[in-house]
């Protein structure tokens, strides 16, 4: 696995739609009216190739049947982008846990099934000094599963984990928000702890 490669892919991937959201505010999203328009365009961007036949039938949309939640421009956008955000954060905690299992593979151990276990794992290996990085990544364990299994919102699982990295004032039924900045900053924490971690792997 070449982690660097999928890491720079993830992260042009943020930079491509962070520039995408900038040109989309700045006209207000364009006309709203031809969203069905944009959406079968879409659909020819990329080509489908799963390796098999899919069962699930080609469907077109219908006039009429698709919108986008908000008020107006300015609302439609700030639920787009907190959307993404969430979207992309827990894509980041995928691309942890299938590289942390590659990489506590190399270092002779069996990988933990879960990204906290390999979190917690991580913490009880890396230099005292880089504890910073294994907290970052026992809260993006903690966000992950606030908004994969709790809508979002802070419940007494993800407090638990919160504690485990020294975190003591997360308070139960918070609703998450996150910013395009908190993307980069647990991205900088999980290249910190896959360098150290691959020192083990060469020791």
């Amino acid at each position: 696995m070449d982690i660097n490669q999928r890491m720079l892919q993830w992260s042009q991937t943020v930079y491509g739609v962070a520039h995408s959201l900038n040109i989309a505010k700045a006209v207000k999203l364009g006309n709203l009216d031809t969203l069905i328009e944009s959406l079968t365009e879409a659909d020819a961007w990329n080509e489908s190739d799963l390796g098999f036949t899919s069962c699930l039938p080609q469907k077109d949309f219908k006039d009429g049947a698709i919108k986008l939640d908000g008020k107006d421009h300015d609302d439609v956008f700030i639920n787009l982008s907190e959307s993404i955000v969430r979207i992309l954060f827990v894509n980041l905690a995928v691309l942890a846990d299938e590289c942390l299992a590659y990489l506590i593979e190399r270092a002779d151990v069996n990988p933990p099934n879960y990204l906290t276990s390999k979190a917690e794992w991580v913490k009880s290996k890396i230099d005292r000094k880089y504890a910073w990085a294994a907290n970052g990544l026992l809260e993006l364990c903690a966000l992950r599963n606030a908004i994969v299994h709790a809508n979002g919102v802070l419940n007494a699982s993800a407090i638990e984990i919160l504690g485990k990295a020294d975190i003591s004032d997360a308070q139960v039924g918070h609703l998450v928000s996150l910013s395009f900045g908190d993307l980069f900053r647990y991205r900088r924490a999980l290249r910190t702890v896959f360098g150290e971690i691959e020192k083990l792997a060469v020791s």
